[in-house]
């Protein structure tokens, strides 16, 4: 079982080699068309939650509760928030999710479903309940499972629920596509993988040409300001074929992708490259960090580098990168004194120091309270 640090399985094997495993303070966001196998995914997270001892609660907005507790392990807490119920109020609602995830051992959260919520609160509303809890459940390092049906929320409320969230997902019967995945590799976003279930089992394949034209048209329409129906007008073919392509339900074929890159004066390659490299490189400090130093970001290359640096009582440390640019240390908590060049500054929470020709050479925990510093090398 994958349990490395921060990262956990989702009890499927194929989705833990797309995103390298769940990031305690996951939530991910289903985006789901009609019929999809999301409850099989649901019940894959919450075996092996239980297996690590995690809290589990289920949050059901529809449905018949009778049914929930024979389909979910016996460990699972079911908050019946249907019409009526003791939470269907959402401020009640929104009070015992975050309670209930407040604990030593992270929780797992899974949410059915959005559009119930859309329907009985209004959209705005479930859309600010989302907004409000997701990075509260971020906070606490919980795991959280979200179904949220297109068709119920529409585009703008969608929109509005990935710019909070770590993950988007849209699932659909016979495959899975990475709308957002923070933390993961570049590549990781805008995957396309072929979804097989066989009973409880889920298999993905990737499907990296049909992904590659689904990212493609869709980059290049965003671009410039285009149709799905201008795009179909320049390759001659339906709205129906330029939806499905980006959908990755479908390709198109060669006449049609050199018609296309005959109009767009753009080659094959071009429309065939994915969205654009991304505005930032997001790196974010371990949750339970009890090492003595984490890089954050550690690529020369890019010009910066950063590092978590944890100090137990009266603990002393240093940095072991070598570079010649200027150090910047920013202390998070707790009495730190720095070593720079002949000077020992001592520096508590909030304080920065820029080392402009003397090397930061090392820091020294002042109290008997674990103290946290960040280290940015400019190479």
């Amino acid at each position: 079982m994958l349990n490395d640090g921060d990262r956990v399985a989702s009890g499927v094997p194929d989705l833990d080699n797309l995103l390298d495993g769940l990031i305690l303070g996951d939530n991910v966001v289903w985006v789901v068309d009609g019929e999809s196998p999301v409850a099989i995914l649901e019940d894959a997270l919450f075996r092996e939650a239980v297996r690590r001892r995690q809290p589990c609660t289920y949050v059901a907005a529809t449905g018949e509760v009778a049914k929930l507790r024979r389909r979910l392990p016996p460990e699972v807490k079911i908050l019946d928030c249907r019409p009526g119920k003791p939470h269907a109020d959402p401020a009640t609602l929104e009070r015992t999710i975050v309670e209930g995830a407040r604990g030593p051992a992270p929780a797992c959260v899974v949410f059915d479903d959005l559009g119930t919520f859309a329907q009985r609160w209004r959209t705005d509303r479930a859309v600010g309940f989302f907004s409000r809890v997701c990075p509260r459940l971020f906070d606490l390092g919980a795991l959280a499972y979200w179904r949220a049906p297109r068709k119920e929320l529409g585009r703008s409320a969608l929109d509005r629920i990935t710019k909070v969230t770590q993950c988007v997902l849209e699932l659909a019967p016979d495959h899975i596509r990475v709308v957002k995945s923070e933390g993961r590799q570049a590549g990781v976003q805008g995957s396309l993988l072929r979804l097989t279930v066989d009973g409880d089992a889920v298999t993905l394949e990737s499907q990296l040409g049909l992904g590659r034209l689904a990212r493609g048209l869709e980059r290049i329409r965003h671009e410039r300001d285009l149709t799905q129906s201008d795009l179909a007008r320049m390759g001659r073919v339906t709205p129906s074929a330029i939806s499905q392509a980006e959908a990755g339900r479908r390709g198109l074929s060669l006449d049609t992708l050199l018609l296309l890159s005959d109009r767009l004066s753009v080659s094959l390659d071009e429309l065939l490259t994915g969205a654009s490299a991304p505005d930032y490189v997001l790196a974010r400090r371990p949750r339970g960090f009890n090492g003595t130093r984490r890089a954050l970001h550690d690529d020369p290359k890019a010009g910066l580098r950063s590092y978590v640096v944890r100090l137990g009582p009266g603990e002393s440390g240093t940095i072991d990168a070598v570079h010649k640019g200027l150090e910047l240390v920013l202390v998070a908590s707790g009495l730190v004194q720095v070593t720079i060049g002949d000077d020992t500054p001592v520096m508590r929470a909030g304080d920065a120091a820029l080392a402009t020709k003397a090397p930061v050479t090392g820091w020294r925990n002042l109290t008997n309270d674990t103290a946290m510093l960040f280290v940015v090398l400019r190479d």
